[in-house]
């Protein structure tokens, strides 16, 4: 019945995960997993999945239904400290917009003017976030994939990400602030994943690397014998998940709320292992089980 309903992606279907987002954030709320709820807190994340929906319908990263949208807050669900406006909230907005563009690769159409955005977002995405850069080899590799390289097509990503961080060091050069400038290049790092150490946390990760990883067994194989788009887009996908994984080993401050660079690629790679059995009897059980283990943070 539950994968009936979200087989579609009718309005009430996104009106329902929506009102199951607001649930989340409630109980996170007066759980005191969400410290504040406002407007703006509002405002973005509902930004946020206009963003995040648009990539992937407009790039047919999933079949036609409501998976996505749905694994996607449940995966916010299971990690209530993903709920917070700061840096990292607003990179991942960026980058959203950067991968919307590496994902259209698939169509030559105004191709370098998608390159060149490509690399102005990531170069924006650098000044909120600087290990944020590491997603920048998926512009090459998606060229790579979906179409071919040349000098002109390696070199306009690089001079699209070069004009944010000309503009940023101006403005420091004009108000002697060189030091914030320079500051985006001290890449170093700590190895403490003590944040992470919690049973609740281990649990619920080691959950969507199972899940991932699961999914990824089942559709790989039959995605690379089909020689379409899509295998290219699926491709990408798994590149895309793995750069976010080795973000969130690299990444200096960890709070928890570093957890949302991962959950987009995680949804798109759930979503598409589950609509392999989405019409077995056991597709409803594997829903209500994922819901169940999205409330286990706030209740133990």
């Amino acid at each position: 019945m539950l994968t009936n309903f979200f087989s579609t992606t009718k309005p009430v279907n996104s009106m329902f995960i929506i009102a199951l987002f607001f649930c989340y954030v409630i109980v996170g709320f007066f759980t005191g997993f969400v410290p504040v709820i406002n407007f703006t807190l509002i405002l973005w994340f509902l930004i946020f999945f206009g963003i995040v929906n648009f990539v992937n319908s407009r790039n047919d990263l999933t079949f036609d239904n409501s998976y996505f949208f749905l694994f996607f807050v449940f995966l916010l669900g299971f990690f209530p400290e993903a709920f917070k406006i700061n840096t990292f909230f607003y990179s991942n907005i960026v980058l959203t917009v950067y991968v919307r563009r590496v994902y259209s690769f698939q169509s030559s159409k105004n191709i370098i003017k998608k390159l060149f955005d490509s690399g102005f977002w990531i170069g924006v995405s650098f000044l909120i976030e600087p290990f944020t850069l590491l997603f920048f080899p998926l512009t090459f590799i998606s060229i790579l994939i979906h179409q071919h390289i040349d000098a002109r097509r390696i070199f306009t990503p690089i001079i699209g990400f070069s004009v944010p961080l000309i503009l940023y060091f101006t403005y420091c050069f004009w108000y002697a602030e060189l030091d914030r400038f320079y500051a985006l290049f001290y890449w170093y790092t700590n190895y403490d994943f003590s944040f992470y150490y919690t049973s609740k946390y281990l649990s619920l990760f080691s959950l969507v690397l199972v899940l991932v990883s699961v999914s990824s067994i089942l559709k790989t194989p039959k995605t690379l014998r089909v020689k379409n788009t899509f295998r290219k887009s699926w491709i990408l996908i798994c590149f895309h998940f793995l750069f976010s994984l080795i973000l969130l080993i690299v990444l200096k401050n960890r709070n928890g709320s570093e957890i949302l660079y991962i959950i987009f690629p995680s949804a798109l790679i759930i979503a598409n292992g589950f609509e392999l059995f989405q019409k077995k009897w056991y597709a409803d059980i594997i829903l209500l089980i994922f819901f169940s283990a999205s409330l286990m943070y706030y209740i133990y």
